[in-house]
């Protein structure tokens, strides 16, 4: 039975004939991708990762390892056995994707049939960035307002920034702690950078090269780190692609012979 606290499915489809899994980056939540709901094509479910310590789950305690999390998703790995899907995660979302799909394999579930990083090194490489999880609160949240990724009427609100403190902690521990083995994934990878993401360097986009069996394209997209928020429409349009590309190999029983290319 699935957990339904772990995904929520903002448009439920009777019969659908893929879905798109999206996790969210570190310290955010699923809300980032309710907007594409609008924008996928009708026999698309989208599915929306909800971990403990944020939206529906906030009074639960928040994983501080990537295995926790990774289990707890295991635990529910029954709705990756059926409908064709694809993966989605940014920055950290990608990384915990990644290992998400790299268990499954071992496992001998369905794979994902393309998987898409955006807005992250390789997991296999190390973080180049420090470690802020352990850092007083005043630090703390001067590092989160540097990174602009949490919204600024959060970090000015005491008492909401107060209850949303440890999951941040939290998320970047494990965004710091994780480093992933070199195990190429059977998935296509697409892998989304931002033009001016000064976090995430070109060579640390083209690491993802060496996580497929079957090949990996490098988009840039406008924008610094958090393009997904600042160019939400350009990151829709590469996902729209891959969606399409898809269902149209899944119609025609091709999927692998089929190459993203545009």
């Amino acid at each position: 039975m699935v957990k339904a606290k772990i995904f929520t499915i903002p448009k439920p489809r009777i019969a659908p004939k893929l879905r798109v899994f999206c996790f969210p980056f570190a310290g955010g939540s699923f809300t980032t991708y309710i907007p594409w709901v609008h924008c996928l094509n009708d026999d698309v479910e989208l599915v929306l990762i909800t971990l403990p310590g944020r939206a529906s789950r906030v009074s639960e305690p928040s994983h501080e390892q990537m295995e926790s999390i990774i289990s707890e998703l295991l635990g529910q790995k029954s709705i990756f056995a059926h409908v064709p899907y694809i993966f989605f995660g940014h920055s950290l979302g990608s990384r915990v994707a990644f290992e998400l799909a790299v268990n499954l394999q071992s496992l001998g579930i369905t794979a994902p049939q393309y998987f898409i990083a955006s807005g992250s090194r390789a997991p296999h490489l190390e973080s180049r960035r420090e470690s802020i999880h352990h850092l007083p609160k005043a630090e703390f949240l001067q590092k989160l307002g540097e990174l602009n990724g949490t919204p600024k009427e959060v970090l000015s609100n005491s008492e909401l920034i107060d209850f949303f403190i440890p999951a941040l902690r939290a998320d970047f521990k494990v965004a710091h702690d994780y480093r992933a083995k070199k195990i190429p994934i059977v998935s296509p990878i697409l892998v989304l950078g931002g033009e001016d993401d000064i976090d995430v360097t070109h060579l640390e986009l083209l690491a993802w090269m060496e996580l497929s069996q079957r090949g990996t394209q490098i988009t840039l997209i406008p924008g610094g780190h958090f393009f997904i928020n600042e160019h939400q429409s350009a990151v829709i349009e590469q996902v729209d692609f891959v969606v399409n590309l898809v269902l149209t190999c899944n119609e025609i029983q091709h999927i692998d012979k089929c190459e993203l290319s545009q």
